[in-house]
């Protein structure tokens, strides 16, 4: 392929000069038209002022076409950066809305794990004396029933659990997780408030061995269970290792626990 020449590329350059150029060139041209008009006019040759006036409303409205089109391109440069900076600040400002409710919903999940992991280290304590203490209650009675002591219980009490941060913090537990949600609300659904029973007679020496001896295993229960979470709990707060669900280590959890059948008598009468 032969190379082009220098005129060539000259007229290719001409000819792809921006419009705005040739709206200039145009107006120029049509300028110098109306310069050597009047010169011919002044030597003695007569141009009609019909004539005159439109070549001049011509160069006037190439010159007022060139600033309009001007004046709409910088208008719409102007609007679309206005339009790109008011997107940059709607963006901006959605991401610091997003950042201050993600701090807001960082700090609302750090004091409810501080405060569960409070009440449930008291829970912890206040479960292992009731089961130490229904414990021992049903080897009384069972060895009463086993010498034939006399019944001599109509009323039997058992003490419930205060839970006034859970209670008032429920609503909040979509912070922690479905798996952490999950297993604080199974271990809550072992607290209750306190219950009477109260019989007519006498109850027999086995079947209050047995009441104690249900509340005991119940009680042993809630308090690995809440130990079991306060791990999890401390998992999330410290980094520590996750012991798993509740569901996952229940066996495992429960294995060592005292039996009920060692709390309560061989046989019932």
């Amino acid at each position: 392929m032969l190379p082009r020449s220098f005129s060539e590329k000259e007229f290719r350059r001409f000819r792809s000069m921006p419009r705005t150029l040739w709206v200039v060139l145009g107006a120029g041209v049509a300028f110098l038209i109306a310069n050597i008009a009047s010169l011919i006019s002044i030597r003695g040759v007569k141009i009609d002022p019909g004539t005159a006036t439109l070549l001049g409303a011509i160069i006037g409205l190439c010159v007022v076409a060139w600033q309009t089109n001007r004046g709409f391109k910088n208008l719409i440069r102007s609007q679309e950066n206005q339009s790109r900076l008011e997107r940059q600040a709607r963006l901006h400002r959605y991401e610091l809305d997003r950042a201050g409710a993600q701090a807001d919903d960082d700090r609302e999940k750090r004091l409810l794990l501080s405060g569960l992991r409070a009440e449930m280290v008291a829970l912890h304590r206040t479960a292992f004396a009731t089961a130490q203490s229904h414990h021992q209650f049903a080897l009384v009675y069972k060895v009463m029933h086993e010498n034939n002591a006399p019944a001599t219980m109509k009323e039997w009490i058992i003490n419930g659990y205060k839970t006034p941060f859970y209670t008032e913090n429920i609503s909040k537990l979509g912070l922690l997780g479905v798996s952490l949600a999950a297993d604080v609300i199974r271990a809550y659904s072992m607290v209750f408030e306190d219950r009477k029973v109260v019989w007519e007679k006498a109850a027999p020496n086995s079947v209050v061995a047995t009441a104690y001896a249900t509340a005991a295993v119940l009680a042993y229960r809630f308090n690995k269970d809440l130990y079991h979470v306060c791990m999890r709990i401390r998992a999330v707060e410290e980094g520590t290792p996750d012991p798993g669900t509740l569901g996952e280590t229940e066996e495992q959890r429960h294995a060592d626990l005292p039996k009920l059948e060692d709390m309560i008598p061989a046989k019932m009468y």
